[in-house]
């Protein structure tokens, strides 16, 4: 089914609009057009426009027509559908939307919320605008981010690390608050020192650092009774290969231990103490 043909275009509704003749805002069974796009505004809060994305959109829409209907405040302030707006911009065609009259800016992360198309950071920027009520926390997490470099999730982990030790939570990943809006740091403090001993085990074992539960292992073993730093660094360095079969979070706290007390030094000047993640209890 192509898009255009002879000046007409296919709707969604199956029904067919004269786009040559359009001009004014057009209602059918609640769906409206409109081809002056000027009339649209995205929030500052809104994700980054993905111009790969954008050009996908526009090869669906020339064989199948616009599918998804943009959602946008009366005063046509975008709330879903900035891609979809931008590519009808681009084909030259009117974009078909309905109206949410009760919406506003913070529905825009919990209309994505349940969609594939945000990504982590796209929440960030969403949550880190000055108009939500927790911004600043936010603007705390894009900081840190930028500070160390580490994987997004790794840094979550990390900013969560009260939650993580605790077993709360979802080690692989962001935790469900950090979606919605909800998101607090634990020890900001504890976060950074951690994330700099990461930063520098990056030099050993980089392949392992940006593996979020490499690094939750690391922040666990971290708070056991006898572990030295200097001898982590060594000990993971000498035997990563203990990590090779890691599958879930216990196999990775388990082999952190093994590294650590592989061929451990325990007499002598240079004598090191074991530790053990089941004396700790967890």
């Amino acid at each position: 089914m192509k898009t255009r043909a002879n000046g007409v275009m296919n709707t969604i509704l199956g029904k067919k609009l004269d786009y040559k003749n359009y001009n004014a805002s057009k209602q059918i069974a609640k769906v409206l057009y409109e081809k002056n796009y000027t009339k649209f505004t995205l929030f500052d809060n809104n994700r980054d426009i993905n111009d790969t994305h954008v050009a996908e959109l526009m090869s669906s829409m020339r064989k199948s027509g616009q599918l998804m209907p943009v959602v946008v405040t009366p005063d046509k302030e975008v709330i879903d559908g900035q891609h979809r707006l931008k590519a009808c911009e681009k084909l030259g065609i009117p974009v078909s939307y309905v109206v949410n009259s009760m919406g506003n800016y913070k529905q825009i992360a919990v209309m994505n919320n349940t969609q594939k198309g945000w990504k982590n950071r796209d929440f960030l920027k969403h949550f880190s605008h000055s108009n939500h009520h927790n911004s600043a926390e936010y603007r705390k997490v894009a900081k840190f981010l930028d500070d160390y470099g580490l994987p997004f999730t790794v840094s979550i982990a990390l900013l969560s690390s009260r939650s993580v030790a605790m077993g709360r939570g979802n080690n692989t990943g962001p935790l469900p608050s950090f979606r919605d809006g909800t998101f607090k740091i634990d020890d900001l403090e504890e976060a950074k020192q951690t994330a700099s001993r990461l930063v520098k085990l990056k030099s050993f074992v980089p392949h392992l650092v940006k593996i979020v539960k490499f690094s939750v292992a690391f922040i666990k073993i971290s708070k056991l009774e006898n572990f030295n730093l200097k001898t982590c660094y060594s000990q993971i360095e000498k035997n990563s290969n203990k990590f090779d079969k890691c599958l879930n979070q216990e196999d990775w706290n388990e082999a952190m231990v093994r590294a650590y007390n592989y061929k451990l030094v325990t007499k002598g000047k240079r004598a090191s103490k074991r530790i053990s993640i089941r004396k700790e209890g967890f």
